[in-house]
């Protein structure tokens, strides 16, 4: 690391501030509401920070100076995941700071006149371009990672809350089952139901499938494990609501079916297990 390099981190440092309060005006010109009294303070810090991430590329190894990068850009992917904050004007705020960041390297150029040489220009530049790129596209591997995290987390919390066991007297509960039911979703099922009728000491749970347009052979297989899975643990599984057409997909599927109670409407299932 050259002194020159070591006085431009310092240059860029001491007018980070500045290098924010461009930035900051420059995006509320572009959207008055991007920042409000509550969240301009946050944007300020960690505009900051982005900052010196940008800078730490003068003065560190490639090795150190990734690893700062691939850290803080983690942290705010998280964090916008979290508030919605789309990619896209993620994205359009680095390339923001790209400009403005580089119009300060200029005005050190410009202090240090005879002292800087084209070929340390051309380094710097393609220096601040490499880890703005690398900060850009770590961001965005972090942000999709998270957002999938967080896409499959409420999704099984969704389909969690749309199953869900029904006590309507002791020890007995209904799950009435809406929709199309996929491969994860019956494995959701599997253990969101186990787990509920642990929980509220079911020892019979009639499961109603009328809102249920088809099942295919995996699904078939979650639910006939349901049932045995059940039963070790002490509660009778009773089926209703198979329609003519789910009855023949299932009796298509070659599982056998005949040892479970089974009923044309969960009405009539209740009304006959009344006891």
């Amino acid at each position: 690391m050259s002194d020159l390099n070591r006085e431009l981190y310092n240059f860029i440092i001491e007018n980070k501030s500045k290098i924010t309060e461009e930035w900051l005006a420059s995006k509320l010109l572009d959207d008055p509401s991007f920042a409000t009294p509550d969240t301009e303070g946050f944007l300020r810090n960690e505009n900051s920070l982005l900052i010196e991430a940008i800078s730490s590329v003068y003065i560190q190894d490639k090795k150190d100076y990734r690893t700062y990068i691939e850290n803080r850009a983690f942290q705010v992917a998280e964090i916008r995941v979290e508030e919605s904050f789309p990619l896209y004007e993620s994205i359009h705020g680095f390339n923001k700071v790209r400009k403005i960041f580089w119009n300060f390297v200029e005005k050190f150029i410009q202090q240090r006149d005879e002292q800087v040489t084209g070929i340390e220009v051309v380094i710097w530049s393609d220096l601040m371009n490499t880890a703005i790129d690398y900060i850009i596209e770590i961001f965005a591997k972090h942000h999709h990672d998270y957002s999938q995290k967080v896409l499959i987390t409420t999704q099984a919390l969704i389909t969690e809350l749309s199953s869900p066991v029904i006590p309507i007297k002791e020890g007995i509960g209904v799950l009435p089952l809406v929709g199309n039911i996929d491969n994860e979703r019956a494995k959701v099922i599997f253990e969101s139901t186990l787990d509920q009728s642990s929980a509220k000491k079911l020892t019979t749970i009639f499961i109603d499938f009328s809102a249920v347009p088809v099942l295919d052979s995996m699904v078939a297989h979650h639910l006939y494990k349901l049932i045995v899975a059940l039963n070790l643990i002490g509660v009778e599984a009773i089926y209703s609501g198979i329609r003519p057409e789910l009855a023949q997909s299932i009796l298509s599927l070659d599982i056998d079916f005949t040892s479970i109670k089974t009923y044309s409407s969960l009405m009539r299932a209740l009304k006959e297990n009344s006891n």
